[in-house]
């Protein structure tokens, strides 16, 4: 990690790199020359480097004099820093990165750190102590963060699914990475290096949402003060998986390779473009006949049946002539609480990984039930003459670029639109001819 970046700070703050830079002071060679050629005044550096009233020193942990050198004048290394704040002498032991014992280099970071900090307004003994240092490691924090979002799934507000994410992210991923970091001291440029190691090992989709779940993490954190700058995000860039659409005609061939007594409950989905795990959940008591809607307000996270969805909300679809046919026929002999589709393998409910199984197993893999059913959907209620905010009302979308990305347009009626080039007549010609 350079020094340069151990000293930035807002750009709207006392000191930054821009600064230090102007001033032609470069604080990797002060430390350098602090370190390898002999002896050079504390403050002297420290004011050069931009701080307004330098304090502290580092002493020897052996004989307690001041050290301006690596090695002591009694040849020990160790040292701490001895820093007044208000009247009150502190002692500090341990570097805040990694919690390792001071030698005289990282004792000069820490201290330079120290006195940023006090000329920003927020400087704090107790952020500074081994305990304080310790907590603020990225495993604590994680733990904290995970119990967080194990309460939330407790109360219904955060998805099974979803937690159970997020502890495989940690485990798998992050802590490998940021184990034994203090989190304040995670800049941009490890989160760059940590994306660049992540692109060795998973995809680039895995990558974007292992990446958006510590994006929430940090957001976290920020919100609780235990990090007092958000950094800079770094950008996970281009696609490796591409979505597609089927059009009708092609879902009417898929369904005829199903087995018969399946084929309703992918085509419900096909004909009202729900998410799989809404599929699965939904009710009797959803469905209403006399307006030929349904309700849905339940799905699937993981194996939890929860009282809400994705969009946590409560919405009515209405019903195709087709998907309300479907659900008369399913009603019958049924009582309120039962789901709607039953699995005649099993004589329950539909379950998320049962629909995928059979999908895989009778239609392939060359497109997933989901681009067949909901992204398919969404386009061809737009090429049907669907706008984009008549799209995302029925796709139940919160904002319109969610919609965007489920539109793929098809190769045929693109084809349709291409072949018209040149075809229309322009309207003064044909209201002279």
């Amino acid at each position: 990690m350079q020094l340069q970046q151990e000293y930035s700070v807002d750009k709207q703050k006392t000191v930054s790199v821009k600064e230090v830079k102007k001033r032609e002071c470069n604080p990797e060679r002060h430390i350098l020359t602090a370190t390898s050629n002999g002896t050079y005044n504390t403050h002297k550096l420290l004011f050069s480097l931009g701080v307004s009233m330098p304090r502290g020193n580092i002493r020897c942990s052996k004989c307690h004099r001041t050290m301006d050198t690596p090695v002591c004048s009694c040849q020990h290394t160790n040292c701490y820093i001895s820093f007044y704040w208000k009247g009150k002498q502190y002692r500090f032991f341990r570097y805040q990165v990694d919690n390792d014992l001071f030698d005289y280099k990282r004792a000069l970071k820490q201290m330079t750190e120290m006195n940023f900090a006090v000329d920003k307004n927020e400087f704090n003994p107790i952020d500074w102590t081994t305990k304080a240092i310790q907590e603020r490691f990225f495993e604590h924090q994680a733990v904290r963060w995970l119990e967080q979002k194990e309460a939330e799934m407790q109360t219904g507000e955060r998805a099974h699914e979803t937690v159970r994410t997020y502890k495989s992210y940690i485990n798998n991923h992050f802590l490998e990475f940021f184990k034994g970091w203090d989190v304040r001291e995670i800049r941009y440029e490890q989160l760059e290096n940590f994306k660049d190691w992540l692109g060795k090992r998973v995809s680039i989709n895995t990558r974007k949402r292992i990446m958006g779940a510590l994006h929430a993490f940090f957001r976290w954190m920020w919100r609780k003060d235990i990090i007092k700058n958000f950094p800079v995000w770094p950008v996970v860039e281009g696609e490796d998986v591409v979505k597609s659409a089927i059009s009708y005609e092609s879902q009417v061939q898929m369904l005829k390779l199903l087995p018969e007594e399946h084929r309703d409950v992918f085509e419900f989905g096909f004909e009202t473009g729900l998410r799989p795990n809404e599929l699965c959940a939904i009710q009797i008591s959803d469905i209403d006949i006399i307006n030929r809607r349904a309700l849905i307000h339940r799905g699937y996270s993981g194996i939890m049946l929860q009282e809400k969805t994705k969009g946590k909300n409560k919405k009515w679809i209405p019903l195709s002539d087709r998907a309300y046919e479907i659900a008369r026929k399913n009603i019958k002999d049924k009582l309120p609480q039962a789901f709607l589709f039953i699995n005649p393998n099993t004589g329950q409910g539909y379950k998320l990984k049962t629909l995928d199984k059979i999908w895989a197993r009778y239609v392939g893999r060359d497109i997933s039930h989901y681009e067949a059913s909901r992204h398919s959907f969404c386009t061809q209620i737009v090429e049907s003459g669907a706008n984009l905010l008549q799209a995302k009302e029925l796709m139940r979308h919160k904002d319109i670029r969610s919609t965007e990305k489920y539109f793929h347009g098809t190769t045929n009626k693109l084809r349709e639109i291409v072949n018209r080039r040149g075809k229309i007549v322009p309207i003064e010609r044909a209201l002279n001819e």
